[in-house]
C-alpha cells in the first residue's frame, strides 16, 4: 500500500525549463547506482555527466559530509549554473513508520514546479513517499539519538550533506533533498566507514571491526536494495519535469 505524507502545497503548475542538473551525492555507493539509472558516462574524477532524460545532467561525488560537500563544490561548481539542484542518496529516519527504502523530498521553498513532479511520480510509481524537512547531523545517530532528535525538531529524516549543499547554492538555485531511507528509527547501522571506496580499504576496515561484520553486510545489502529504489524513482522523476 502506498504510504504518503502529504505536505506539499497544491496548486496548478506550468512545466519548467529543461535546465541542467546537478546531482551530488557523498559516496561511490550513491553516486554509481544513480549515475548508471541515468546512463551517464564518466566523465572525470568521481562524477558522471551527459544527457538523460532530454536535459544535461551531471552527477557529482562529494565525499561524506558536509566540510568535503562544500570543498568539492567550491572546487569543481559554480553556483547557479544549473536549473535544480539533488542532493540524493541514503538518510536516516527519525520517525516511526518511515521504513527502509521509502524516499523522502526535503522540497522546502522550491518553486512547485518541481515539487509538484515529486508527489506525481511517487503515484505513478507506487512507492512509499514522504514530503518532509531534513536534518542536517555530523555523526551516525545511534536510536535513542533518532528518537530524540525526530521529537525535538519535529523532522522525518537526517543525512550530512544536505544544509552544506543548501549553504553553497545560496538561494542562486533550487536545492531538493531527496533521499532513500537506510535505517529506520530502531536500527542501527555502523558506527564508522572506511576513508576510501576501493577493496583493500574496505578489506581492512571490515578485518579491524570483526565483531560488527553481520552488521556491515546486512547495513551494505540494505544499501544496494535502496539505492536501486532511489535511482527508479530519480530517473522518472527527471522524465516527469
Amino acid at each position: 500500500m502506498n504510504s504518503m505524507t502529504d505536505d506539499a502545497p497544491k496548486t496548478s503548475r506550468t512545466a519548467p525549463p529543461r535546465a541542467p542538473v546537478l546531482i551530488i551525492a557523498a559516496t561511490r555507493w550513491e553516486a554509481e547506482p544513480l549515475s548508471k539509472a541515468l546512463g551517464l558516462p564518466a566523465s572525470g574524477e568521481d562524477r558522471w555527466e551527459g544527457l538523460s532524460c532530454g536535459r544535461r545532467v551531471l552527477v557529482l561525488k562529494t565525499g561524506m559530509g558536509a566540510l568535503k560537500t562544500r570543498d568539492r563544490l567550491e572546487r569543481d561548481c559554480v553556483a547557479g549554473d544549473h536549473g535544480l539542484i539533488l542532493s540524493a542518496g541514503l538518510c536516516a529516519a527519525l520517525q516511526p513508520g518511515v521504513k527502509t527504502g521509502d524516499i523522502v523530498a526535503d522540497a522546502h521553498e522550491v518553486e512547485l514546479e518541481y515539487v509538484a513532479p515529486l508527489k506525481e511520480t511517487a503515484q505513478s510509481l507506487g512507492c512509499s513517499f514522504h514530503f518532509g524537512k531534513i536534518l542536517h547531523t555530523n555523526v551516525i545517530l545511534k536510536p535513542e539519538m533518532k528518537r530524540k532528535l525526530g521529537t525535538e525538531h519535529r523532522v522525518l529524516a537526517c543525512d550530512m550533506e544536505t544544509a552544506a549543499i543548501r549553504r553553497w547554492a545560496c538561494g542562486k538555485t533550487p536545492v531538493i533533498g531527496l533521499r532513500v531511507v537506510l535505517d529506520e528509527i530502531g536500527e542501527e547501522i555502523p558506527s564508522d566507514a572506511p576513508e576510501s571506496e576501493d577493496f583493500v580499504a574496505l578489506a581492512r576496515y571490515a578485518l579491524a571491526h570483526t565483531a560488527e561484520l553481520p552488521l556491515l553486510i546486512r547495513t551494505g545489502l540494505r544499501c544496494a536494495r535502496s539505492m536501486k529504489e532511489l535511482s527508479r524513482f530519480l530517473k522518472a522523476y527527471l522524465e516527469a519535469l
